[in-house]
């Protein structure tokens, strides 16, 4: 079918007042007022509360159209979403992340038709992360003429790659002729066939001469375009993207991708995209991808919900390997209004196809995850599930493995005193309100402790005997049926987990960034660990301060003005943060070239040289620079990231202390002096290796600004990063003090978002001046209707305007 954009001439209202033209995608939550007052999904939602978002379009039907098969796509809509045609109910979807359609056949007349959508989220309790909320990845209008191709309906599955052979399934609606052309992806022809249309069905294996494959290293592309005759006129073409890659698992040899050991250098991400909030399409998700492919991971694992169709793109054109999710949570909730799992067992099989089928062409999909931390799934009712959402994937896709993502001791405590490890827990439940009082207690506890039933010889142990039998009751029946045994925070149980099961490949599908150093080095040596998961790689809004991060044991640390997870080593805009350094080397035995290097970063001296408190996620705060305007004589730290054996910090030539290196990382305590700061790395004999420096920025303040592209695209639909920072004369960033930066965006382009990576903000991100954080911000231009030139003014007391000069085609 022909696909149209279908993303300009909306109309947005809601409740609270708002009213006003909009193009999609949109976050119809983002820059509304938070809630301050605490409450159990304060820290989850960030205060941002739901509504109900209602779009409004206008569709006019010529004559022409009025006779063909049109049907609206949805990409996603969050969440609860109704629509309808000319007042008639036309679709429903409680999941806010899995693609919809709407078939207007039969509801539209000639003329102008009304188009709405309503996405009712609740206000409070909807979901365990900030979500955005409304219609926030792209709609499509599908026109068919009386012979088409399905949605969907061209497949194209890798068969093997020495030589490189693939099948192109068609599924038509009529017509009698498919023909299948095979091209580089600069359109060169390689291959080209024709087969017949048989009860709506064509299938055509090629090979592909002189092939290039596809992996995250090199990520070649090709393209399959097949056009569909009836009676011998071209009715219908499509083209889909693919790449030639095939996917082996085995305990001996770990997984192989086009039969080359590979190991998943990966991070979990949200949706969120910062500034913007959740705005999914394909400009702002490729320039996702492209940062994090830029800091060195291979893989990222999209938590917990289907990923969209355009970051599955970008994956493809970049090269990262995706583990996609299919669900946070199954039948029984994790948030007070989850409004998901009281359709889950009605919707749970279409869902899980449609992020398949979304997912199919996309070689960068290497592992389906079906489902995050999910308490119920050791039990019987939660196996007959499992069993079910793996049987839907295969249904529709054999060549990628599965895996379940689970923090496997929600599983023991939910078996725990329970009868569900051999009981069906609705037919235990079933009317017995004592029994279903009992449950929900005992539902509720295991989100609030652990268990405490070991013996005293066990207490302290790593892994307790105890815990091995519950964990091994809690997975024995659902393990066997997945092809990756993956376990969320288990790093320092593989070996264990290997011993009792050596048939099993294993995945640390969510991990602790301190345990990073240890992970790799038991990587390196046994292949049946096949990849890790760090969470978070990228810090988002919501979830606000996961990482527990604060200086005084008795300060509030989960509170308003909190707004992110500050838990990755990309922060909310992306910018990689010092501690990236140690992943470098960490990764180095992965890596054709093993970095060998000495890099130095600072605590900003405003907590007096305290250290922070933190969990697992987050070992420090330092930042890039050495320029603290006003905090000259506090004290202070110095991080080094390095392969040394130890390192010496001087500042203005004078030694200010020297440490042993420990998992390529030491920390010095100083104090700010502004000048030079100078790093010296030695070797086991106390020679030096390594020297680098970091200078003090000049007097002169400036403003400099950073695109990721200077030509927009006219129609909406793309979006320029500018990041904004706060420097001299030389580019150098003056991190202290903050300065209040002013935007004015003249021409064919509209600001998006504007604002800083803090973690602590009460500023929304519409406001066209914002508080440069660390001597940062990020400027989000989107693209209007229009073309033609675009000013971009950036002022800021004491400093020059910077002007930005971009274009709009």
């Amino acid at each position: 079918m022909q696909r149209l954009d279908f993303n300009t001439g909306w109309h947005f209202s809601c409740p609270d007042g708002r009213d006003f033209d909009v193009t999609l995608p949109h976050d119809a939550m983002l820059n509304t007022t938070r809630n301050t007052e605490p409450g159990f999904t304060w820290f989850l939602l960030a205060g941002w509360r739901g509504n109900d978002y209602t779009y409004t379009k206008n569709l006019h039907i010529t004559s022409e159209l009025i006779n063909k098969h049109l049907v609206l796509e949805f990409e996603g809509v969050y969440c609860m979403t109704t629509v309808t045609v000319n007042d008639r109910p036309a679709a429903e979807k409680a999941y806010g992340y899995t693609p919809f359609t709407v078939e207007l056949d039969g509801l539209l007349r000639e003329g102008d038709n009304t188009i709405e959508v309503t996405a009712h989220v609740p206000q409070d309790g909807h979901n365990r992360w900030y979500t955005g909320g409304g219609i926030y990845r792209p709609v499509h209008l599908l026109v068919g003429e009386d012979a088409y191709m399905e949605r969907y309906g061209v497949r194209v599955t890798t068969l093997s790659v020495a030589p490189a052979c693939v099948r192109v399934e068609v599924m038509t609606h009529g017509g009698d002729c498919a023909e299948v052309r095979i091209a580089e992806k600069n359109g060169k022809e390689v291959v080209c066939t024709k087969a017949a249309v048989a009860d709506g069905h064509a299938v055509v294996e090629l090979e592909i001469p002189d092939a290039k494959l596809w992996n995250a290293e090199h990520p070649n592309l090709y393209l399959a375009e097949v056009t569909l005759y009836s009676g011998g006129k071209a009715v219908d073409t499509v083209t889909e993207s693919f790449g030639l890659r095939v996917i082996e698992i085995d305990p001996a040899r770990g997984l192989l991708i086009n039969g080359e050991p590979t190991f998943l250098r990966g991070g979990c991400i949200h949706n969120d995209m910062g500034v913007i909030g959740v705005i999914n399409n394909d400009a702002t998700e490729l320039h996702r991808a492209r940062n994090i492919k830029k800091a060195g991971f291979n893989a990222i694992r999209s938590a917990h919900h289907p990923m969209s169709r355009s970051l599955m793109k970008a994956c493809d054109e970049v090269g990262l390997y995706v583990m996609d999710e299919a669900f946070d949570y199954w039948y029984r909730m994790k948030s007070p209004n989850s409004p998901y799992n009281r359709y889950f067992m009605q919707d749970f099989k279409v869902d899980t196809a449609a992020m398949v089928q979304d997912a199919y062409n996309h070689p960068s999909v290497v592992i389906y995850s079906i489902g995050n931390e999910i308490p119920e799934a050791g039990g019987v009712k939660g196996v007959r599930v499992g069993k079910e959402i793996v049987d839907a994937i295969h249904a529709l896709d054999t060549t990628r493995p599965t895996t379940l993502c689970p923090s496997v001791h929600w599983l023991r405590e939910y078996l725990d005193g329970t009868p569900y490890l051999t009981t069906d827990e609705d037919e235990w439940m079933r009317d017995d309100p004592e029994r279903q009082k009992a449950d929900w207690m005992h539902y509720e506890s295991i989100f609030r402790s652990a268990v405490n039933n070991l013996p005293d010889n066990e207490k302290g142990q790593v892994y307790p005997e105890t815990y091995i039998r519950m964990d091994e009751d809690a997975t024995k029946n659902l393990y066997p049926y997945l092809d990756i045994a993956g376990y969320n925070y288990y790093e320092d149980r593989y070996e264990v987990l290997h011993k009792l099961h050596p048939e099993r490949v294993l995945l640390g599908t969510e991990t602790r960034h301190t345990m990073l150093p240890d992970t790799m080095k038991f990587a390196k040596a046994h292949p049946y660990l096949i990849g890790d998961f760090v969470w978070t790689l990228q810090s988002h809004l919501g979830e606000i301060n996961c990482c527990d991060l604060h200086y005084e044991e008795n300060e509030e640390h989960k509170s308003y003005p909190w707004v992110t997870n500050h838990g990755g080593v990309l922060d909310l805009t992306g910018q990689a943060e010092p501690s990236l350094h140690r992943y470098e080397f960490i990764w180095g035995g992965f890596l054709d070239k093993p970095v060998h290097a000495l890099y130095l970063a600072s605590q900003p001296p405003v907590h007096n040289g305290k250290p922070p408190i933190a969990t697992s996620y987050r070992w420090t705060d330092t930042v890039d620079g050495w320029t603290y305007e006003g905090y000259e004589g506090k004290r202070t730290f110095v991080d080094a990231y390095t392969d040394a054996d130890s390192v010496e910090i001087f500042i203005n030539g004078k030694s200010a202390g020297k440490a042993q290196v420990k998992d390529y990382f030491a920390k010095i305590p100083c104090i700010y002096e502004p000048g030079e700061l100078v790093g010296v790395g030695y070797d086991a004999d106390g020679q030096e290796i390594y020297r680098t420096s970091v200078r003090t920025a000049d007097a002169e303040t400036v403003l400099t600004v950073k695109t990721d592209k200077n030509i927009l695209r006219a129609g909406g639909q793309d979006f320029c990063f500018a990041d904004v920072y706060v420097t001299d004369k030389n580019g150098t960033v003056k991190l202290l003090p903050d300065y209040d930066v002013k935007i004015e965006v003249v021409g064919a382009a509209s600001l998006q978002g504007y604002g800083s990576a803090a973690y602590k903000n009460a500023e929304h991100y519409d406001q066209h001046h914002h508080k440069s954080w660390q001597g940062h911000l990020q400027a989000v231009l989107r693209s209007t209707e229009k073309t033609g030139p675009v000013t971009v003014t950036f002022t800021a007391d004491g400093c020059a305007p910077a002007i930005l000069h971009l274009s709009a085609e």
